[in-house]
């Protein structure tokens, strides 16, 4: 990333409200999909998911976004990169968490993150099975709790790792990042460990319902949506160095406090730049 942008800088352009616009063209795919049973997924050479709803609702974005932003730069999980000739890029995930999507387990969710200038300015999350949502930019975020706003606020805690609710997609992940030593190192220490994981995770995070969230293996359309958000709301998104980083290969989100640096000490030996 470049350095950072002052919010009042960035020339939105009704781009901030398309963000939401951009989620309702994605859950007229997702969502009855999931409700109706069709979300069969196959396995994809680095190891994740993929449904045929992802590439179609994908598609859907990628074409509206070529309809009312075409000079724009869009990058997402399931197609090739588009160059455009403007200052902004979108990032997309249709389904974040296909597991859980596949499996007809309601925590997954649609993602996007917009860039000015490499600089990620704001970030929507939608669970459209739950009706929650989070959406903001570097200034201002809030939740969505069954469509009423709430504002997200850290909360930094002196709480220790021991006594904290540690949320993680799942073990296959770290093993997925030749990390399962730090998964075992997390479990020993943290006083209850969950699978809440993928953007739901990171949505209880948010909401101050969990007290850390940590990810082994990251692209920037899992994470990148939940930087705008954090700058705004004083959360701390870092890398396992414990720097901070707008879309880390692996993540450590906390609110803030000795909580955040003690996670950081256990998982600096096992990250990626490391092994």
């Amino acid at each position: 990333m470049t350095e950072p942008i002052h919010p009042q800088d960035v020339p939105w352009d009704g781009r901030f409200e398309a963000m939401s616009d951009l989620l309702r063209v994605a859950r007229t795919h997702t969502l009855p999909s999931f409700l109706s049973g069709q979300t069969a997924a196959t396995t994809k050479p680095d190891g994740t998911l993929v449904t045929e709803v992802d590439r179609q609702a994908e598609v859907a974005m990628r074409k509206w976004l070529g309809e009312h932003f075409a000079q724009d730069s869009v990058v997402g999980e399931e197609g090739p990169a588009m160059h455009g000739i403007s200052n902004w890029t979108w990032v997309l995930d249709p389904i974040d968490g296909t597991a859980s999507f596949g499996h007809q387990v309601p925590l997954w969710g649609t993602l996007v993150a917009l860039r000015y200038d490499d600089n990620s300015v704001a970030g929507a999350c939608e669970l459209p099975a739950l009706d929650l949502g989070a959406k903001g930019t570097i200034q201002n975020a809030h939740l969505l709790i069954q469509g009423h706003e709430q504002e997200i606020l850290a909360h930094p805690s002196q709480c220790r790792l021991q006594d904290a609710t540690l949320a993680t997609t799942g073990w296959d992940y770290f093993r997925m990042a030749g990390a399962e030593e730090a998964y075992v190192n997390l479990a020993h220490k943290a006083g209850r460990t969950k699978g809440w994981g993928d953007c739901y995770g990171l949505w209880l995070l948010l909401a101050g319902r969990v007290d850390v969230v940590v990810e082994p293996l990251l692209h920037p359309w899992d994470i990148e949506w939940v930087w705008p958000l954090a700058q705004a709301s004083g959360i701390k998104l870092t890398d396992w160095h414990g720097r901070d980083c707008a879309a880390p290969r692996q993540c450590i989100v906390s609110h803030g406090g000795p909580l955040h640096d003690e996670v950081a000490d256990i998982l600096q030996p096992h990250a990626l730049d490391n092994l």
